[in-house]
């Protein structure tokens, strides 16, 4: 069993690091903004930086500390080969674009092309991955299966765990420091002038004949020429479901944490509803269903049974009520949505950021999201599938 050597401290790394944060040095809040996004992790922040990248005048209203969210550290790791089509379709460049922003961030971010293990567990899954990495290759995403052999050799803590089968490689996949990146996106945007409140919760959306026109915050009202919902528990508590305008299911988790120094697993895994990476520090990060993750970790790869957990966390994950992601504008005028993305929450990101910006601002959007348009209701979604 993994050994406990700290009670559940969440945002340990970031804690270390929070003298740096730029968010602590809080700006003076103005009557109205061109943007304001909602929400404290490394998707909001995306979001601002592409907004503010346009010349927009940009707040953003972090419910809690400004960082990654705790799904982003659960699975800190950005990958293109998805099973669902339409989610590879929009990011079958995720691995190089998200380096490329690193490269262009004022701070580091530790990161290491690891490439990722889709690891199968009987014939109907090693089918399902064969027709995932046929739709990967046809998309010119380096993913391909290999035999069980080369699973062990790829992966050395797998040898001695249970019987390896052919699994999904995907070479390219990127492991990173969430917390650092969601640090160094906070750091360029507020170079570049975007407002970052942390600890800041919006009472109300405010609406006028039917419109979004701003937020509430206690008693004064921000307006603002777009508000955007990057934060799913903030976007549950000020939209109300039904009319298409907000439908997310939610799957509570649990992430463990070991402290620095773990043994090389070679590319990050995923074994079914489990999820394993290791970060450049050497920090291995698993996440899966609430009840027994650690016996089910050990039983996959049983020489990190001697690891101590540093840190565990609860994680809610949200996804769209069809399974897919909610980017684009809501029903409700001057609402825009950034909600849904799942266990895979990076991959995302930087896709979704542009992708908001370009509808906001009359710029280049990638039709590939249309399937993922909050308007769009499922059984128009499932037709998108039968193409």
């Amino acid at each position: 069993m993994l050994r406990s050597a700290l009670a559940t401290l969440p945002l340990l790394r970031l804690t270390q690091r929070s003298a740096e944060n730029p968010a602590a040095r809080r700006p003076t809040l103005r009557a109205s903004y061109d943007v304001i996004v909602i929400g404290g992790g490394v998707r909001a922040l995306a979001i601002a930086r592409s907004c503010a990248a346009n010349g927009a005048a940009v707040a953003l209203l972090a419910p809690g500390e400004i960082a990654a969210a705790p799904d982003e550290r659960a699975w800190p790791v950005v990958r293109s080969a998805h099973g669902d089509r339409l989610r590879l379709a929009v990011e079958a460049r995720a691995p190089k674009r998200v380096l490329r922003l690193i490269s262009r961030l004022p701070t580091r971010v530790p990161r290491q092309v690891t490439g990722c293990l889709a690891l199968s567990g009987g014939a109907e899954t090693v089918e399902a991955l064969t027709a995932v990495a046929a739709q990967a290759k046809a998309a010119r995403v380096d993913a391909w299966m290999v035999p069980a052999r080369e699973v062990a050799a790829l992966s050395p803590p797998l040898a001695g765990g249970r019987a390896l089968a052919p699994a999904l490689h995907e070479q390219r996949a990127v492991t990173l420091d969430a917390d650092a990146l969601a640090l160094a996106l906070a750091t360029a945007i507020a170079e570049a002038g975007v407002d970052l409140f942390p600890f800041t919760q919006v009472s109300a959306l405010d609406r006028e004949d039917g419109e979004v026109r701003g937020v509430v915050l206690g008693d004064a009202v921000v307006a603002a020429g777009a508000v955007v919902l990057a934060d799913d528990l903030s976007a549950i508590r000020l939209v109300r479901e039904g009319k298409g305008r907000l439908s997310l299911k939610r799957e509570e988790r649990l992430s463990l944490t070991t402290e620095p120094g773990a043994p090389y697993i070679g590319p990050a895994l995923i074994a079914g509803d489990v999820t394993l990476s290791r970060d450049p520090a050497g920090v291995l990060t698993t996440s899966g269903p609430i009840d027994a993750l650690a016996e089910r970790l050990v039983r996959l790869a049983p020489s990190l049974s001697g690891l101590s957990v540093a840190a565990e966390e609860p994680v809610t994950v949200w996804t769209g009520i069809d399974g897919r992601a909610q980017v684009g504008a809501a029903d409700i005028p001057g609402l825009w949505l950034a909600l849904g993305f799942g266990r895979d929450p990076l991959s995302a990101a930087g896709a979704a950021a542009r992708q908001i910006a370009g509808l906001l601002f009359d710029r280049r959007v990638d039709p590939a999201f249309e399937p993922f348009a909050p308007t769009r209701r499922p059984a128009a979604r499932e037709r998108e599938l039968s193409r």
